[in-house]
Formats: C-alpha cells, structure tokens, sequence
C-alpha cells in the first residue's frame, strides 16, 4: 500500500463531529461556499432531558436524517454496519479501508475510542464513536485521522493500524455484549454539485422559522415531535439546564456544560460571517448595526464559552448570574437583527 491523503481542511464548525467531519471534507471546496452559507442557521435542543435524564444537547439542525446519513449535495455516500462486516478478518480491515480511500472515499468509521492513545477515552471505560480516516500511509502502517485529541482539541492525527485494529475488535465484542447500538460506518466521495448559488428562499425560510420557533426543513422526511425545541425557544431550554448544574439537579443526565456555549458561539459566529458573506457578495447592502451588532454578540458569546472554560478550573460565584444576563440580552437582541436581516434578503430577491 502506498501513501493516499484526500484534501481536507479546518472545518468551521466543530461543536458535534457529525458537522467536523462532513465539512472538513466540502469546505475545502470554494463551489461549497454558497450552499454552506444558505444553511446552518436553526438551531434545536431537547426539551425533556431533566423528566427523562437524557444528555441535553443544542446543535445545528438541518432537518432529517442526521447529517452524517445522505443528507450533503456534495458527498456521495455509502453506508455498512458490523453485521455486513462479520466476515472480514480483523487484520484484513486496514486494507479495506486503505482501498476505499485509495479510491477517493473519506471514512467515517464506528470503533471504540477507548482503545486510541491519542483519544480522551483512552484506557478508561468503552467508547463507541465514529473516528474520520483521509488518508493511509501503508509502508508506515497507520491512518490520517481527524478527532478530538485528549485535550480536547479538534485536529489531524495518525492511528497507528494496530491501535485501529485493536478499536474495531472492542467494538464487535461491545456490540455482541449489547453495550451499544450499531451506528453504521460511513464512505463520502466528494461529487461536485451542478451550479449551487446563494439560496435566498432557503435563507429566508430558516431565519422565519428561527424567530417562530418552529422547522419547516425536511418535513416529508419525518413525523415531527415534541421532543424539541427549535430558534429562539433554545435560549428558555439553555437557561433551564444552567439553573439545574447550579442546583445540582439529580435529574441531570451526562454533563457537557462547555459544548453547549461552544455551540452558541459556533452559531452566532456563523450568522456574522454569513452577513459578512452576503454583503461582499453585493446580495445585501452593508448595513452598520446588522454588522456590528451579529459582530458584537459573537464576541459576547465567545467570551462566555471562554469564562465557563475558567469557571470550570476555579468556581466563579458570578458564572450562572452572568450565564442568565446573557442569554436575556441575546433572546432581547437577536430578533431585532434578524428582522433586518429578512427585510434586506426579502428586498434583494
């Protein structure tokens, strides 16, 4: 086997891996642009985490399936799961994937984490994750890999082949044990869309259903439910969860205080550039307090995220004050800008 790298580069959005791995592939491609900055502008979270004690979550959403299932213009993609698998040897699995990705597929690949020693989860309790192979170097026997490291940091790594085999095999006895559900294995091949422009009516319809609390995307793709909550709701959601960490709530489930400030930041950020993007794209005229007021939250939203990072090392009495505060002037801010936003993308169609 000889060495095979696929292109890719520093995702813009790292808050769930689902987004990492997808756009580390298509945002290395300038004809993605467009498309990119015509989504990601809703945003969901789970409702009923404290009657249920399931993990609280905010993320993106882009309707249904998830993203890592056929739901990119760009990625052709394939799936398989352990039981189509059973019959490959262990030691043949390195090959396989060598040859997919010889053959142009990125994979995204359902093991164990617990057995990486570059993973957080090393040598600790099992791990089932999906781990982003683009590249092999087959005299040196290990993948190109991209992940959380042990710090927390998203970046490319290598796994040696054996540290791979050895993820895999935990994974078949932890699906044999029951342990988890079978997530599937996953191969993108980059297939360059026809012409893809800025899609103002996708636009538009996002940020209407941002400010109505509600999601029109993909509708016919699924039965909606009540299990979450959608736009501007999200900030009642988010106070919620706060106010149960400063109470110790019991009911809490799996912890992930950061993720879910490194989301709205990751968000806020978004809706800048994408003001930004629209305005040198002359689709939008350049509009001072649209501009710096989408700047001016980001930056808030940023230097929360940083403060709870702190918070978490050394106890700030003033955290979940300042967490409250906050999330009031966003929900008091944010439709004001996005009502402008609408009447500027409304007058440019």
């Amino acid at each position: 086997m000889k060495a095979v790298q696929l292109p890719v580069s520093n995702p813009p959005l790292k808050g769930f891996l689902r987004w990492a791995y997808t756009l580390s592939i298509t945002s290395a491609h300038e004809e993605t642009i467009p498309w990119y900055y015509s989504n990601f502008i809703q945003l969901s979270c789970n409702k009923t985490f404290l009657e249920d004690g399931s993990q609280f979550y905010i993320d993106f959403f882009r309707g249904k399936p998830n993203e890592l299932n056929f739901n990119n213009p760009f990625l052709l993609t394939c799936s398989v799961n352990y039981t189509i698998m059973q019959h490959l040897a262990l030691d043949a699995w390195p090959q396989f994937f060598a040859d997919q990705i010889r053959n142009g597929y990125y994979c995204v690949v359902f093991l164990d984490e617990a057995k990486l020693s570059l993973a957080a989860s090393y040598e600790k309790e099992p791990f089932p994750h999906h781990l982003f192979l683009y590249g092999y170097d087959g005299e040196q026997n290990i993948f190109n890999a991209s992940m959380f490291d042990r710090t927390g940091v998203y970046r490319n790594v290598v796994i040696p082949f054996t540290e791979f085999q050895d993820a895999v095999h935990s994974m078949r006895h932890l699906l044999q044990e029951g342990f988890t559900a079978d997530h599937h294995t996953y191969f993108y091949k980059y297939e360059p869309h026809s012409l893809y422009p800025f899609d103002r009516l996708a636009a538009i319809d996002q940020l209407r259903d941002y400010l109505n609390e509600e999601t029109h995307l993909n509708r016919i793709n699924y039965n909606p439910d009540n299990e979450q909550a959608f736009g501007m709701k999200v900030y009642d959601y988010l106070q919620m969860y706060y106010d149960a960490v400063e109470s110790n709530d019991s009911r809490l489930g799996d912890r992930n205080d950061v993720r879910h400030l490194h989301v709205l930041w990751e968000h806020k950020k978004m809706m800048s550039e994408r003001i930004g993007y629209l305005v040198d794209e002359g689709i939008i005229p350049y509009d001072k307090e649209l501009v710096e007021g989408y700047q001016d939250i980001t930056q808030r939203a940023l230097k929360l995220r940083d403060q709870y990072i702190r918070h978490e090392i050394r106890e700030d009495k003033e955290m979940f004050e300042r967490l409250k505060l906050r999330f009031e002037q966003f929900r008091d801010e944010e439709p004001q800008l996005l009502h402008k936003l609408l009447l500027l993308l409304e007058g440019s169609t």
